[in-house]
């Protein structure tokens, strides 16, 4: 694989991209439904709903599908629910994985910029950035709500450029799932997809298919292959 040349910046996905957050997503989801009387979902249902934010996770989680509608008074009654966990913060905020901060650190020891742009709302994103020495490496952290729309659409990687101040053509987008893809696609950006998450339940392979990914990756530090070798880097 060729390695990308003429970057200024690198953009991250959050969840299943540099931290594990599932086990916690997880335990919020069924705290939620048990204010409703509804039984537990396990890990593995849980991780085919995540990754469009907040909103779509608690449709998804209350009826137990991806795409049932959800008459909207419960649903506004769920999101309560969800909010008051969250404020309460009795669930786990994650953990990084192995080589989330090696590689950051190798990014930004090239001269890049980073920036995480992931669906999860900003103060619960400081919130599970909080305490794992990746917040103080990141020049930039931009939530579902920080921009007009969330990816899939494009909105928070043209926020992020701008915020940078790179253009678009200048950075690459790694994350772990079609909406990942999908924004950067639309955006005019090249995407890396990582098989460390969950992608909805779509197989990875026909999401850069779809959304003309430049490469899919097994770990986050296999990234480190694909950038620009410059005189000084190190590992």
């Amino acid at each position: 694989m060729k390695r990308f040349e003429n970057l200024k910046a690198v953009l991250f996905d959050l969840d299943g991209t540099l931290v594990n957050t599932l086990p916690g997503l997880t335990e919020l989801v069924n705290q939620m439904r048990s204010d409703f009387d509804k039984p537990p979902l396990s890990e593995e249902k849980v991780g085919k709903y995540i990754g469009k934010g907040m909103f779509v996770l608690v449709r998804r989680a209350m009826t137990d599908s991806m795409d049932e509608p959800f008459p909207e008074e419960m649903f506004n009654l769920a999101v309560k629910s969800m909010a008051r966990h969250v404020e309460a913060g009795r669930y786990s905020k994650g953990v990084l994985y192995p080589d989330t901060i090696e590689t950051i650190k190798y990014v930004k020891n090239l001269g890049l910029k980073t920036a995480i742009v992931t669906n999860k709302p900003y103060q619960m994103t400081l919130d599970t950035l909080a305490g794992k020495g990746l917040l103080e490496l990141v020049d930039l952290v931009v939530g579902g709500d920080s921009a007009a729309r969330p990816k899939p659409y494009p909105d928070p990687l043209i926020y992020a450029c701008e915020k940078l101040g790179v253009a678009l053509e200048e950075v690459l987008m790694v994350g772990d799932s079609g909406n990942d893809s999908s924004a950067a696609k639309q955006a005019g950006v090249p995407s890396i997809l990582v098989r460390t998450g969950w992608s909805e339940g779509v197989p990875l392979d026909e999401i850069a298919k779809r959304d003309e990914a430049a490469a899919m990756i097994d770990h986050l530090s296999d990234l480190k292959a694909l950038l620009p070798a410059t005189e000084g880097t190190h590992a």
